[in-house]
């Protein structure tokens, strides 16, 4: 394959040769379909990390006694993940495309272990979201027939418990400890067998079965849609639709000469159960590079980062806003800070915007070194995804995190992970650059919100070998996603822009109608909204039958707490944030953000609700890559977005009674002037 050298950064796109409206890179005429000729599927881009890395340090576990990682080589990982497949045949898994095994456990080595031992006899794994949720769980493991599942010893007991609505599950195999007598007694009355980790690889080991590796057209894994509304759907991801994916980022990445090697470092804290960090780890191990685990507690994560010393980091917009808003509030504390902080981003995205790329600047030196090791100092490459990112916290990391490449992808689990992605050699922001080498885009007309692809915007289509096979035993669903000339449709609204790249507008699906007819995008009022200091989260909500959007505030604890202090007022969290003086001043901020982000009267909230309890996984308010489950959201909160509308609706009365007063006022007054 020829290495491109340079990327015209002017015109990134080109139209498709007979596909209206369709485009594709200008860098690649034909689909690309594999990078490395010898890897084809997920199983050979491991081989290809195994046979470089000369037995380099593969997965790692962090050792809180001397705050370092312990290591395991590929061939030691290899060699555990051959038994760990081998003792799966051993318990009755045929190693065919007809054998499921369900995955439920944090990111850890046995979760590695388990879906490397499952493509090497052709199985296919089935993550099951850590924090699904018990219904979600149940429907996961009876719709796609799992036979076996790979658990952390926590959620032994719910598996146990939930044993008889799930008559297919034969087999527990329990991690990181031995199987206790009342387990052992519990799942032989219910008539499963469990069985650890370990004893597993010990059974391979003694009783080794031939490998039978997935094929290129094989399915690699189920992975169920994190479930932001309606019943988790499963997307067939085959080996091709991945490889595609994998090798179009290598495509872009070649570029700069980022490419994953033996001497990266890889921490891995977002879920596996994910397609974004699937495919990360999947591109880091075909380069022979490391995978450090972080510990699985939030509160410990920077630590971990400190620990590891990442090259390679995978960002959602979540944690980047939360370290630019905690940054922003310390800096504003001081004028002089400030005025030099201003002054240091200022000139970085000065030297940015000539497309000078460099790290070793005073500024670098002098205001920018705390950030840079707060990610551990060795960053070379961030990539962002899942959510949308604002341009402003984009430019604010790329001026920050030095000579760091920090590129922003779009796409979603039905294309294998991405579809555009900014080329590294874009220092711009605000777009999440051109389609990948590996599919097209195309944008359809939404009429109802005024979307016309003549005009360069419409919702985004993606065609290519990264699209997936469909959804698991629902022809119906996949005949409304895919099209039938085999468009995928992904019910995000684009806008193409002058120099061939995306920016993501809208959203198709995620709408309501308000009462006068007008179409609402929650998300897009979130994203304004959530720029407010004051804001941590934000939930916007519509009706049909009202003409306004309401909120649910989580405030940012630390800006909750200076204001309290400001304003002399005492409580706890949940006092502050039943006070009124605290509701009006943080409602204003809120309005201000949404003015300069230009929205509409009708997209101005005309009331909050600030909920002391962050919306989170475990309380099931949130996907596990941190997603607004809206549905649930809605419900969990439907009492006080009631009452808000209730106050709302009897504030806009009573100020329509005093403006109807204040005119009847003015005419009486004039007929008795004119009287007079």
């Amino acid at each position: 394959m020829s290495r491109k050298t340079s990327v015209n950064l002017q015109q990134q796109s080109v139209p498709v040769e007979g596909e209206s409206y369709a485009r594709r890179s200008a860098n690649s005429k034909e689909l690309i379909s594999v990078y490395y000729d010898d890897v084809t599927t997920v199983y050979e881009a491991f081989l290809r990390g195994k046979r470089i890395s000369g037995d380099s340090p593969c997965l790692g576990n962090m050792d809180p006694s001397i705050k370092a990682y312990a290591w395991q080589g590929y061939n030691e990982i290899h060699r555990r993940s051959t038994n760990f497949g081998s003792g799966l045949v051993c318990k009755g898994c045929v190693p065919s495309q007809e054998t499921f095994i369900g995955i439920y456990a944090q990111n850890c080595t046995e979760w590695v272990l388990t879906d490397l031992g499952c493509q090497m006899y052709s199985m296919i794994t089935v993550p099951i979201y850590d924090t699904h949720g018990p219904e979600a769980c149940v429907h996961i493991i009876n719709h796609a027939d799992i036979k076996a599942v790979i658990c952390q010893a926590i959620k032994v007991p719910f598996l146990l418990q939930n044993l008889k609505k799930c008559p297919k599950l034969k087999i527990i195999i329990k991690i990181g400890h031995d199987v206790t007598e009342d387990e052992q007694r519990d799942a032989k009355d219910l008539g499963i067998e469990i069985i650890s980790f370990a004893d597993i690889e010990k059974l391979g080991e003694n009783n080794f079965t031939d490998r039978n590796p997935q094929k290129p057209d094989d399915i690699f894994t189920i992975c169920y849609t994190s479930g932001t509304t309606g019943t988790p759907k499963g997307a067939m991801i085959t080996n091709k639709g991945i490889i595609a994916s994998f090798s179009a980022v290598l495509y872009s990445y070649e570029v700069c000469g980022i490419l994953s090697t033996t001497e990266d470092a890889y921490l891995s804290y977002l879920p596996l159960a994910h397609i974004y960090e699937r495919t990360a780890y999947l591109l880091v191990l075909s380069g022979g590079a490391r995978i450090g685990f972080y510990r699985g507690d939030p509160k410990l994560l920077l630590e971990d980062i400190q620990a590891l010393k990442p090259t390679i980091f995978a960002a959602v917009p979540r944690i980047l806003n939360r370290v630019y808003d905690k940054v922003m509030a310390q800096v504003s504390e001081s004028k002089f800070k400030s005025w030099l902080f201003e002054k240091a981003l200022k000139s970085k995205e000065n030297a940015l915007k000539k497309n000078v790329f460099r790290g070793d600047t005073l500024w670098d030196k002098v205001v920018f070194k705390k950030i840079q090791m707060l990610f551990g100092g060795r960053l070379r490459l961030v990539t962002c995804g899942s959510a949308p990112l604002s341009a402003k916290v984009m430019m604010f990391f790329k001026c920050a995190l030095g000579e760091c490449y920090i590129v922003e992808g779009y796409g979603q689990t039905e294309c294998s992970t991405a579809c555009c992605l900014q080329s590294p050699q874009d220092l711009t922001a605000g777009h999440v650059g051109p389609p990948m080498a590996c599919n097209w885009i195309k944008l359809f007309d939404v009429p109802e919100k005024n979307y016309y692809a003549k005009d360069g915007k419409g919702e985004i289509a993606i065609k290519g070998p990264n699209v997936f096979k469909g959804y698991l035993k629902d022809p119906e669903k996949t005949a409304e996603t895919i099209d039938k000339d085999g468009w995928l449709h992904t019910g995000d609204v684009g806008e193409l822009l002058e120099n061939g790249t995306f920016k993501i507008i809208d959203r198709s699906k995620h709408i309501f109608k308000l009462s006068q007819g007008e179409y609402v995008a929650p998300e897009k009022i979130e994203l304004v909204c959530v720029r407010s200091l004051y804001v941590e989260q934000i939930f916007i909500h519509g009706e049909g039958l009202k003409s306004y959007v309401v909120a649910i505030v989580v405030p940012d604890d630390e800006a909750l707490q200076q204001l309290a202090k400001k304003e002399n007022i005492a409580g706890n969290r949940a006092a502050l944030c039943r006070n009124e003086v605290i509701n009006g001043i943080i409602f204003n901020d809120i309005i201000q953000k949404c003015k300069e982000g230009q929205l509409a009267s009708f997209e101005k909230p005309k009331g909050i609700y600030l909920q002391d309890e962050p919306l989170s996984v475990d309380n099931g308010l949130l996907t596990p890559t941190f997603k607004a489950k809206r549905p649930s959201i809605l419900k969990h909160f439907r009492q006080q977005i009631d009452d808000l509308y209730q106050k709302v609706d009897i504030d806009q009365k009573f100020h329509r009674s005093a403006s109807e007063m204040s005119i009847k006022l003015e005419i009486d007054s004039s007929k008795l002037n004119g009287n007079q």
